[in-house]
This record gives C-alpha cells, structure tokens and sequence, in this order.
C-alpha cells in the first residue's frame, strides 16, 4: 500500500504484531525486505519490532522506541511535507498514539 501512494517520501510506522506468538521474531525480521523496497525511511516500536529496525539498512532507520508514547514524538517531529506515512501495528502496541501525534502537528 505504501509504494503505490505518490510521495516525495515513504515513511513506515511499525509496532509490534503481538499476536504471533513463537514465531513473532523471525517473522518481524522477515519484513526487512517488503521494508527495503518500499519505504524511504523506517520507525518502529516494541522489542519484537527491534528485530526488523535492526535487520534494515541504516540508511532506512529512522528511530526504534521500547513503545508507542516515546516513539510518537520522534515520529511527529520527523515528518515533512510531502511524506506519505502507513502506521501500522497491533491494537495492544497502541499505534493510535502515534497518529495522534502526527494529527496534532498537522492541524
């Protein structure tokens, strides 16, 4: 979703997919390369999502928050004009936060 949208810049906001499991590492990881191909630059929360920040070219780490009230901040004041954002993440990872955040700069 986030490659087809016109932008001067991709911005993914990433929490933590609390529902996999054992299996929760590896396949938070395993987004690296959907990552790498399709946004410019990379926010994340929560430790399983640590996994994928540290598994992504520096280039494409923005900032990684322990949870979504430390990381909303970073994520508002990181955004530009013409940034495409796609927040995503479990409703435990409480990702809402950071869209609140990213509402209150833009109004």
């Amino acid at each position: 979703m986030l490659a087809l949208q016109p932008a001067t810049r991709r911005v993914a906001v990433l929490g933590d997919m609390l529902e996999m499991g054992e299996h929760g590492p590896a396949e938070h990881a395993a987004l690296a390369p959907d990552v790498i191909a399709n946004a410019d630059i990379l926010f994340t929360c929560g430790p399983l999502m640590r996994g994928l920040f540290d598994a992504v070219p520096t280039s494409l780490q923005g900032m990684h928050a322990e949870h979504s009230a430390a990381l909303a901040p970073l994520v508002a004041d990181a955004l530009r004009p013409g940034d495409v954002v796609l927040v995503k993440g479990s409703l435990g990872s409480r990702m809402r936060l950071v869209v609140q955040a990213m509402r209150s700069v833009a109004t």
